[in-house]
């Protein structure tokens, strides 16, 4: 009797590679989709939180609100909006800062253009006409816009200070995310 050699034929081998190959592309493939995946929800939840935080500033600056008319503009109210002749909006009020706060009362604006929303700090809250820091709260927005609830429930584009009533009830801040979705966020005020 002849001893028989153990091992594998040729075509053997050959199957075994092939269904290793397979089954390595797969594999590749699946977690190729797994990281794309968590790649996008990261950016995701990165856009939602930087939402987040510029609500929440707007929300903060906006329910600290005060009546201090404008020092250079005695009729003007406290509440001032601008809107130029290329879209840019804007509008700024003096707020009430927190009890360790240095001088108690600060200067603060929004300000919508070229696709981004941008918070304004006045170094001085007597004088507006002192360049304000701007930092950019959203960028690569496809619109930003605001508009101003009135007493009688009408959205104005442009605020102009009623008698007895220097701020606007509410601030809408509409923009478009850069994939264009439409974010509607309204504010109360005060």
């Amino acid at each position: 009797m002849k001893p028989r050699c153990a091992g594998f034929t040729l075509i053997e081998v050959l199957v075994a590679l092939v269904l290793l190959t397979l089954f390595t592309v797969v594999t590749f493939r699946a977690l190729d989709a797994v990281l794309k995946s968590q790649r996008h929800a990261t950016a995701e939840m990165q856009r939602w939180h930087e939402l987040a935080i510029a609500f929440a500033w707007m929300d903060s600056d906006l329910s600290n609100a005060v009546v201090r008319p404008d020092p250079l503009v005695p009729l003007g109210g406290a509440f001032h909006t601008q809107l130029e002749t290329d879209g840019a909006m804007q509008f700024d009020l003096v707020r009430l800062l927190p009890e360790d706060a240095d001088q108690g009362l600060q200067r603060i604006g929004y300000r919508c253009t070229g696709g981004r929303l941008a918070r304004l700090v006045w170094p001085d809250a007597d004088n507006p006409l002192v360049a304000p820091r701007n930092s950019a709260l959203l960028d690569g927005l496809s619109s930003c816009a605001f508009r101003y609830l009135d007493e009688r429930g009408q959205w104005l584009p442009v605020w102009l200070s009623q008698t007895g009533k220097p701020f606007p009830r509410a601030v809408e801040l509409s923009i478009g995310a850069a994939d264009g979705t439409p974010i509607r966020r309204v504010l109360r005020v005060q």
